[in-house]
């Protein structure tokens, strides 16, 4: 019989979250090691929650930031996704599906072409500020991108957030993504990254979400 609290947590890499492993070894919470990318993330996902049957998912991993408001280290909640490199940039102007009419923008899973996590009282659990995410293929460094997504509201960049957010939708699993800043968007100098405390800190918040989510009736 599955468990109604019953949770899978699914990461990018290993290294994001190896300073969870044993406690989430220990409390007996399966995890997923999805691989880099929208593509490997969805197969793998998908390929747990058929092993796994969870009631719930939680993706956690590092992220660049595109605000300098936030510092590095900065753990967030992705409340809604978008596959920002899903397009064509033509004349110099960036068009994305969307805009070109290949795929309707409330077309399910999308909402005005984002994929957004409805769960609020899961997003509210982890007690931390909820902002607007993007994924893509390859790491953003092209100013006029930059600014593009910065004024259509994004905060965080990652390559495999819209992933969770797309197959969670789909197969109606509640699902959050904790997001911690390891660097800025655009960024090239990798010594003013910030890994130890983004990693440090994503872990802490990890723990922390799963036992309270693993003990309540959210799920």
């Amino acid at each position: 019989m599955q468990d109604k609290n019953s949770i899978l947590i699914v990461a990018a890499t290993n290294m994001e979250i190896a300073p969870s492993l044993p406690v989430l070894k220990k409390k007996g919470i399966p995890v997923a090691i999805t691989g880099i990318g929208a593509a490997p993330s969805v197969y793998n996902m998908l390929k747990a929650i058929v092993q796994c049957q969870p009631s719930m998912l939680i993706q956690a991993g590092i992220a660049g930031c595109f605000d300098r408001k936030y510092p590095l280290g900065e753990v967030l909640v992705v409340k809604e996704e978008r596959f920002a490199d899903l397009g064509v940039e033509e004349h110099k102007q960036w068009k994305s599906v969307f805009d070109m009419g290949f795929i309707a923008p409330g077309q399910k899973p999308f909402t005005n072409g984002s994929l957004i996590n409805p769960h609020k009282k899961i997003q509210g659990i982890a007690g931390m500020e909820a902002v607007a995410g993007v994924t893509v293929n390859e790491v953003t460094t092209n100013k006029n991108r930059i600014r593009l997504l910065k004024s259509q509201g994004a905060v965080v960049e990652s390559m495999e957030g819209a992933a969770l957010h797309y197959v969670a939708l789909m197969e109606k699993i509640p699902f959050l993504q904790i997001r911690s800043i390891s660097n800025y968007v655009g960024e090239r100098d990798k010594g003013k990254w910030n890994f130890k405390d983004a990693i440090g800190n994503l872990n802490k918040e990890l723990v922390r979400i799963a036992e309270q989510i693993g003990s309540s009736s959210l799920v």
